[in-house]
Parts: structure tokens; C-alpha cells; sequence
């Protein structure tokens, strides 16, 4: 699942460097000419799409320079991370000695090997069930059969599993498990980041029209988008565009709102005139009921409901103190999504945060050149 987040970044003044940029301008003009129409693989897409999405995060100095410093921070969070600083070993040395001192119903192939019942190749063919060897799914109904290739394979019943590696407990761990040694402690078991929360994400991604800046101001990032294919700011009010990555002071909050408010209330009356006149538009993935109008299977309009109650739901609800909403806040050392919890110092007893004030709380406290990034991240 992709997730909406936000990160907050420390990074120095940037000035422009205008020959850098037009270096990327001309890079991404001079493959765009050189593109065949017809591109041909899936494969090539993905990698020029790849390729677009870079050239675009770098396509300004201040993206140039944000990007390893957002980079940086969000490795703490990786859950595939091979750093060590974030790293903490998960010591399985007993649990593997048990399974190795274990005896356990094994398999007799018909040139006298002893295998496991369930080891490569043979785990995906051959079972064991009721003390019998069974193809594992045979014929068209794919159902256990006591197949001619299986009845030439026997049970061999509470076999020493150290018999197999050996009597050698460094081969049954390199052999049958997904354990590694800890060089320190000479334990075995697996390293893992126990503030992981992402296997990957990127700048933007999903959300690139995260915040709405001045044309003037030159301190932005557009992300990890390929906006080279399309105007990303087409739609963006005249005198601002659309950014994923921006200092807070810079970030036009006011317009912001009234951009989106609006872009809701033209949709709500749209809503409510195909429900009268019973015409659907072809932007709507959904059909018109009397209940109302459902849009890839979510009811969003109803005939009862006023525009407040629509732009509650929609658009940015009053309460709102800045017209942004994210599933997680990342920043440094930490993080926290609209599931965390709170603890009472006086009951010790735990409830969940306010996530709507924990999110202006944030922007708040927020120091007005810090760097604001919207990320999109996947678990």
C-alpha cells in the first residue's frame, strides 16, 4: 500500500545554479527528440520513466542539493536497510538448535538420499500423508495422488534432522536456514531495523502537487514525478505552481485552501446536477441511485447533502489549520501516523493521538526554513 506522508529536512540557502539546470532542460529535451514513438518494451518504459523522474527531481538546484539530505533521513526507516547504525541483531541461536537437535518425518529418493520433506526442489511435488508419499498435485483436479514417481519414494519416519547436515549445526544454519552469524556475539539469527517502516518510496511520487509556491520562488523541488510528459501545472492558480518539496515560509497555505475548497465545491455541483437531471459524467467510475452517486464503489454524494458537509468530507474542513492531510510525519529521528498512540504519564494508560492537531501541532512547531517534502512510501 502507498501511504501520503510528510518529512521535514534541515538544509542551508540554495542559489540557483541556472547552467545545471539548463544541462537537465537539455538532457531531457535531447532524449525526448531522440525518443522512438513506439518505444517498444515494458522494460524500456520503466527505465525511461526511470530516467524522467530523476532528471525531474534534480531539475532544480534545490532538488539537486534536498535530495541526499531526504535520502538520509529516511534510511533510518527503511526496513531493508543494510546500515548498521540502524540496525539490531534478533538472536535465534535456541530456536535453531531446537530444530536441529528435532527428529522429523523425512523422505527416501529413489537414489537412497534422505531429504527433508520439505526441501528444494522436492517440497513443491512430493508430501507426506498418512505415512505415504503423495505427488502433491497431480492430474487436472491437482489433488494428492499416490503417483508412479511417488510410490518409488519412501517415509522415513523421526530421522535426526542432524543426521542430514552432517551432525554439523554451521551447515544446517547455512543449508536450511535464513540465518546469519553475528560476528561480535557468534550468535545466529537475523539483523533488522526495528524503526522500519518502508521497503521503498519516493519524493513526490503519487501526490506531486503536495504544496502550492510563488513562480518567483526558487527554492522547490518537483520530485520523483515524470511531470517532463505532462504540464503539472496546468491546473495550478496564475503566479504559483505546484511542488512536492519546499521551505514551510514559502509554501502558500492561504491559496492553498482556497484552491482545493473550490476545486470541491465545482466538483459538488456537479455531483448534484447529475443527480438531477440523471446524466452521468464521464469522469465518475461509479452509477446514479436514489441513495445518490457512487464513485469506484464509494457513496460520494448524496441528495441530502449540503456543500459544508460535502467540503467537510472533501475539501479542507474549517478545524483544519493548514489544508494538508497525511497518513505519517517523518522528521529525523521520528516518526508517527494517524495510529499512534499516547500515554498518560498519571494512569499509564494509552489512547489514540489527535491526529488532525498532531498535524498542525507539527507545521506549527515547525522552524519557517525547514524543508517540507511530500513523500509517498510503500509497505
Amino acid at each position: 500500500m502507498h501511504f501520503r506522508s510528510l518529512l521535514t529536512v534541515y538544509l542551508p540557502a540554495v542559489e540557483p545554479d541556472p547552467e545545471w539546470e539548463k544541462e537537465v532542460a537539455d538532457q531531457v529535451k535531447q532524449m525526448r527528440e531522440s525518443q522512438p514513438e513506439n518505444i517498444g518494451s515494458i522494460g524500456q518504459k520503466v527505465m525511461l520513466d526511470i530516467f524522467y523522474e530523476g532528471m525531474n527531481n534534480i531539475s532544480t538546484t534545490f532538488g539537486r542539493e534536498v535530495t541526499p539530505v531526504i535520502r538520509d533521513v529516511m534510511e533510518r526507516f527503511n526496513c531493508g536497510t543494510e546500515d548498521k547504525r540502524f540496525l539490531e541483531f534478533d538472536d535465534r541461536t535456541g530456536e535453531a538448535l531446537r530444530d536441529y537437535n528435532a527428529t522429523i518425518d523425512c523422505m527416501r529418493l529413489p537414489d537412497g538420499r534422505i531429504v527433508e520433506e520439505y526441501p528444494a526442489p522436492q517440497w513443491h511435488k512430493f508430501i507426506i500423508k498418512d505415512g505415504k508419499v503423495y505427488q502433491r498435485h497431480a492430474g487436472p483436479l491437482h489433488h494428492p495422488k499416490r503417483t508412479k514417481a511417488a510410490k518409488k519414494i519412501s517415509v522415513v519416519p523421526n530421522y535426526p534432522r542432524k543426521k542430514l547436515y552432517g551432525n554439523s549445526f554451521e551447515r544446517y544454519i547455512e543449508e536450511a536456514t535464513y540465518f546469519t552469524r553475528n560476528e561480535e556475539t557468534g550468535k545466529y539469527g537475523e539483523w533488522y531495523n526495528p524503526d522500519g517502516v518502508y521497503d521503498w518510496y519516493s519524493i513526490g511520487g503519487r501526490w506531486p502537487r503536495m504544496f502550492l509556491v510563488k513562480n518567483e520562488c526558487t527554492e522547490y523541488s518537483l520530485g520523483e514525478s515524470p511531470a517532463f510528459k505532462s504540464n503539472e501545472n496546468a491546473n495550478a492558480p496564475e503566479g504559483y505552481r505546484w511542488v512536492c518539496c519546499a521551505r514551510k515560509k514559502d509554501i502558500q497555505w492561504d491559496v492553498m485552501r482556497e484552491w482545493l475548497n473550490n476545486r470541491a465545491t465545482d466538483r459538488y455541483n456537479k455531483l448534484k446536477v447529475m443527480f438531477e437531471t440523471g446524466v452521468k459524467d464521464e469522469s465518475i467510475h461509479g452509477t446514479i441511485t436514489e441513495k445518490g452517486i457512487t464513485d469506484w464503489g464509494e457513496l460520494v454524494y448524496t441528495p441530502d447533502m449540503t456543500l459544508e458537509e460535502y467540503l467537510n468530507q472533501y475539501g479542507i474542513p474549517d478545524e483544519w489549520k493548514y489544508p494538508i492531510g497525511v497518513y505519517a510525519i517523518f522528521h529525523s529521528e521520528e516518526y508517527m501516523d494517524k495510529h499512534s498512540v499516547t500515554r498518560d504519564n498519571e494512569t499509564g494508560k494509552y489512547s489514540p493521538i489527535d491526529w488532525r492537531k498532531a498535524i498542525d501541532q507539527f507545521i506549527d512547531e515547525a522552524d519557517d526554513d525547514d524543508v517540507f517534502v511530500g513523500i509517498d512510501y510503500h509497505i
